[in-house]
């Protein structure tokens, strides 16, 4: 089998690191390359572990993706929704396990197969009565508001047939750029057009709107979708005292496109221009420098080899 390359290719979360800190970007996505492979103790074995850990509440969010994701594609294949109570279940189960493996640092021995926090590698102080405030607002509360939500409702009334995807990781080509996309839940209504909803665990923000106009460029390719016919929708499934919203819609007119393509336009030219040699996808540690800024470093898992601890 031929040898993995280090394409150079986008997506909003590969954005954001890049934004907040350039030298965690090359960390995540040069330095930790061909680290699944590295001996224990090398720096790039070091790096790739690192990468895959998760901060708590980016954990919280991912169970409650993975929780929807498996419930709802077992409805695409049944046609049976699970009780909101058999869900919980086994979302807590799993939680816990995760929760206990990482507490143990088991994420050393293999970190793609195992869930790894960085409050765990770092040893930072996190009472009890937070992880338990954690699970309930964020991991139970989340699962909770999505079965009281008009998303669900409207998922229920449409014929598995015109669901469109469930959390599928795909990738489109954006001007000679391979663009990352995993949409929560994508189906065609009653009016032909296609909906895009995406699950948020955590408060509003202005670059989820983003992201969805991200989600409407796709659908144009993936489906066939004229502009017009592209709904996106935000669900925020938190409680409203805990920061939830409920669904958000956004627009996806051409306005909104144009501004949506100017803003990746640019984050590609700014992430190339980085490169010591662009065709080659090669970076140098040395052209992604540290912010003076250190508030990033708190919640940041390469803090070690960054020397910020």
């Amino acid at each position: 089998m031929a040898d993995l390359q280090n394409e150079f290719s986008w997506s909003k979360s590969r954005h954001e690191k890049f934004a907040e800190c350039r030298r965690a970007y090359f960390y995540a996505y040069y330095g930790s390359w061909g680290g699944w492979e590295a001996a224990h103790g090398t720096p790039v074995r070091e790096l790739y572990v690192l990468k895959k850990l998760s901060s708590r509440w980016q954990w919280a969010g991912s169970v409650v993706h993975g929780a929807l994701k498996q419930m709802l594609s077992a409805a695409r294949v049944s046609g049976t929704f699970w009780p909101a109570e058999k869900l919980l279940d086994r979302t807590r189960r799993k939680a816990r396990a995760e929760w206990a493996a990482s507490r143990d640092k088991s994420y050393w021995r293999e970190a793609s197969r195992i869930t790894g926090l960085v409050e765990h590698e770092y040893g930072e102080p996190v009472s009890d009565a937070d992880w338990k405030r954690l699970f309930e607002q964020v991991v139970d509360g989340g699962l909770r508001g999505f079965y009281a939500s008009e998303a669900l409702e409207a998922i229920r009334a449409t014929p598995r047939d015109r669901w469109l995807s469930v959390d599928e990781l795909d990738a489109w080509d954006f001007e000679g750029t391979k663009i990352w996309v995993a949409v929560d839940f994508a189906y065609r209504d009653a009016e032909g057009r296609v909906q895009i909803l995406d699950w948020k665990t955590g408060r509003e923000r202005t670059v989820d709107h983003t992201q969805l106009g991200i989600y409407s460029l796709y659908a144009q390719r993936k489906w066939g979708a004229a502009p017009d016919a592209v709904v996106g929708g935000l669900v925020y499934l938190a409680a409203p005292e805990d920061g939830g919203a409920g669904r958000v819609s956004v627009a996806v007119d051409p306005a909104a496109l144009a501004t949506c393509q100017d803003q990746m336009r640019g984050s590609i030219a700014a992430m190339r221009a980085a490169l010591a040699d662009p065709a080659r996808n090669v970076a140098v540690e040395d052209a992604f420098p540290r912010p003076d800024d250190r508030v990033a470093c708190r919640r940041c898992p390469f803090r070690r080899p960054c020397g910020r601890l």
